[in-house]
């Protein structure tokens, strides 16, 4: 629901122009910061570059939830909050090894040890199954589709998010099947949820700053939570099927192995780069 009213407007337009013109600085100060206490990790070219992105994009979603006043359950908002923790807790805790879902639970099972990367995994899981006991689902078939979408989306942007603007790009590929919502909202919010998105994007194409794990599977449980709301479950099983192939191919190859051996898909991930 979204509130109505020419005093809730005018402050509603207020407060978007508020956040794009301040966004660009919070990603500035943030990284900045970031930078000072060493909260920073390799990319794919030996940089040193801060995961501060995932910070600032947490208090943009807070922010756009406000505006808007949409009926969110406040499971849903501890599902993001997760989400966000233990994604930061895996930036800046965690290892390059083990990867994959199999290395972390293999070494669990083979060592007693938990890896960061199994405790985002139970966090999510568990705060995903928190949202879905609360949740109005009719049928197993929907619970299922929620619950797998709530675990599965955060997971496949993280295996996205190692290469610059690339988990974007699939963000937008996802825009797709929420284009019609774009009617149902104020022209200047979209407008400023451009600015926004473009200043993100810009950020992390100069290798200003990165989403990080904290980043990735946030924006992760936004897609998941906008497609619980606004898709079909005929669309929801289609998106689960497309993940879990994603997600068993990614366990046996390299996806940026496999994206750099497919000339146009080589061209798409470069693209906007600098």
């Amino acid at each position: 629901m979204v509130r109505h009213g020419k005093n809730f407007m005018e402050n509603e337009n207020n407060m978007v122009n508020v956040i794009v013109l301040v966004t660009p600085l919070f990603l500035w100060a943030c990284s900045e910061l970031f930078l000072r206490y060493d909260w920073k990790v390799r990319n794919f070219v030996g940089e040193e570059i801060p995961y501060s992105l995932g910070a600032c994009l947490f208090i943009v979603v807070i922010f756009y939830l406000y505006i808007l006043n949409i009926d969110v359950r406040s499971t849903a908002i501890f599902y993001l909050i997760v989400l966000w923790v233990s994604g930061f807790i895996d930036d800046r805790f965690g290892t390059k090894y083990p990867k994959g879902l199999k290395g972390h639970i293999n070494l669990f099972i083979q060592h007693r040890k938990v890896s960061t990367g199994l405790l985002k995994l139970t966090g999510t899981v568990m705060a995903a199954f928190l949202f879905v006991v609360n949740y109005k689902w009719s049928g197993i078939i929907q619970f299922f589709s929620i619950f797998l979408l709530l675990v599965l989306t955060p997971h496949v942007m993280n295996l996205f998010d190692t290469r610059p603007l690339r988990v974007w790009k699939v963000i937008l590929l996802h825009g797709i099947m929420f284009f019609p919502l774009l009617f149902q909202v104020a022209v200047q919010l979209i407008g400023g949820l451009v600015v926004v998105f473009a200043t993100f994007v810009y950020f992390e194409a100069n290798r200003k700053a990165m989403l990080g794990d904290n980043g990735a599977t946030l924006l992760g449980g936004v897609v998941s939570l906008l497609m619980i709301y606004h898709s079909s479950l005929t669309v929801q099983w289609l998106i689960i099927l497309i993940y879990l192939f994603i997600i068993v191919v990614t366990e046996k190859i390299s996806l940026s192995e496999w994206i750099e051996a497919r000339p146009v898909l080589k061209w798409i991930d470069r693209w906007g780069v600098s």
